[in-house]
């Protein structure tokens, strides 16, 4: 799912109202941020979307894929070298969506198939 609407979202140019909406922040931000429907907890679909609008936001030459350069200013720039699974310098939906997967199972600790704020809090 993330390969594709990153994929459409960078064809149509979507990075303006992806800024916009998610700006990297605190995590009670960031929370507030990927909550979509403000139910008080993430569900797989509204982190998938909050994760396809960062990726716009760093990828600064639409190119579908983030240097290490375009993160310089991410929350955890250290993620880079983890997420980069083939270890060619760039990251790409692949290797994003791979480690977003991975990501959302970890963080929802209860398997209840979605990220609430304790649990939020407990993953930083």
């Amino acid at each position: 799912m993330i390969r594709i609407a990153v994929g459409v979202a960078l064809a149509l140019v979507l990075a303006m109202p992806a800024m916009a909406q998610v700006k990297a922040g605190k995590t009670p931000e960031r929370f507030d941020a990927a909550d979509a429907n403000k139910d008080g907890k993430v569900d797989r679909g509204e982190y998938d979307g909050f994760v396809e609008e960062l990726v716009l936001i760093y990828d600064a030459d639409l190119d579908g894929k983030l240097t290490r350069q375009e993160l310089a200013t991410a929350r955890d720039p250290s993620k880079f070298d983890t997420i980069d699974s083939n270890k060619d310098g760039v990251l790409t939906i692949e290797e994003i969506a791979a480690y977003s997967d991975n990501d959302f199972g970890v963080m929802d600790r209860n398997k209840d198939g979605s990220i609430d704020r304790a649990e939020a809090s407990a993953s930083k």
